[in-house]
């Protein structure tokens, strides 16, 4: 079998076992996270018992996110996205079907960043870290954080300098697209710098890391 169709099969395969959450139709935005990407996703927050999520890039995927959250009865997200039509999409779907409760959606644009590798840009750093300090304060430290934005490639490596401080211990460090040059660039810099170990899903392109104790 090629790897093209055993994907597009896990694919299948994952948005039969997201049903459950497919209540209603949703626009798929761009960058999207496939779906057997996103059946990773709630895997880590059903059996990590994650209860504080942070994710860079959003989508029809958080609203989905959103909905696992409230059907549990606990747990928070927080997704931070730059482009204003995706944000404000998500974050009127979440008000519309009472979601307000688990999920917030910040729209952050892209600005020179201090952490950024070169001339690459990441979300505004002052409007993240009120906003994610607002969030830690409330709920406490991240046990999930989900990098699916800015963009692609090397733009994504602050997340981790940025939020290192505010893991809490063993939490989960995902990474979408993990198979594409300039992400793989990215998860080893972490390695070298933060002493993270990444492993890649067969099938799902998401890499997995494990904060320290």
């Amino acid at each position: 079998m090629d790897d093209a169709l055993s994907r597009e099969l896990a694919d299948l395969a994952a948005l039969h076992r997201l049903s459950p959450l497919m209540s209603e139709y949703l626009p798929t935005t761009p960058h999207e996270l496939r779906p057997a990407a996103l059946a990773a996703v709630v895997d880590e927050v059903l059996l990590g018992s994650r209860t504080v999520l942070v994710e860079c890039g959003c989508g029809a995927s958080s609203v989905l996110l959103a909905r696992l959250l409230a059907r549990r009865g606990f747990g928070h997200l927080l997704s931070i996205e730059h482009d204003e039509r995706t944000a404000a999409f998500v974050a009127s779907q979440l008000r519309r079907e009472g979601l307000g409760h688990v999920a917030r959606v910040v729209q952050a644009p892209l600005t020179p960043h201090p952490a950024a590798l070169g001339s690459a840009q990441w979300y505004h750093p002052q409007l993240v870290h009120d906003e994610v300090s607002a969030f830690v304060e409330r709920y406490g430290l991240v046990d999930l954080l989900l990098v699916d934005g800015p963009l692609l490639g090397d733009a994504r490596y602050p997340a981790l300098p940025v939020f290192r401080g505010v893991l809490a211990p063993g939490a989960a460090v995902l990474v979408d697209d993990a198979e594409r040059p300039g992400e793989q660039t990215v998860l080893v810099r972490w390695a070298e710098e933060f002493a993270l170990r990444f492993r890649t899903t067969p099938r799902t392109f998401l890499a997995t890391g494990v904060a320290l104790e």
